[in-house]
């Protein structure tokens, strides 16, 4: 009888950490699922609040196309170490606009396929 009460408690043990296992995973992949980016509407956010600076016309900050850098180059901007963590503040100070990871994303996509060496470079146009 005792046999029979361990496996029973070993069924239930073994359940309960599947179960378990399953939420987890289930929790993880719907926190990481993020949209894909959109270039679309990061050529509507850098025009309205990239330009802002990257006009040409703001001193001490460079004019910027897509097509002014190459992929890798935007890529960079992008990263920890690129300047674009800088600017995000000053566009919350010149346009009242905090823009969020996804925005962000959403720029980063839109220079990236506009970029010197993409198949379309372009400008903001």
């Amino acid at each position: 009888m005792k046999h029979r009460k361990g496996e029973a408690m070993w069924t239930k043990t073994i359940a309960r950490l599947f179960v378990a296992a399953l939420a987890g995973i289930w929790i993880a992949a719907a926190v990481s699922a993020s949209p894909a980016p959109n270039p679309r509407k990061g050529k509507a956010y850098y025009k309205k609040n990239c330009r802002v600076c990257h006009d040409g016309k703001t001193e001490g900050i460079p004019a910027l196309q897509p097509a002014d850098l190459i992929m890798d180059q935007w890529e960079r901007e992008f990263s920890d170490k690129g300047d674009v963590a800088e600017c995000v503040p000053r566009v919350k100070e010149k346009t009242g606009v905090e823009l969020t990871d996804q925005d962000l994303l959403d720029i980063k996509q839109y220079l990236v396929d506009g970029a010197a060496d993409g198949e379309k470079p372009m400008t903001c146009g």
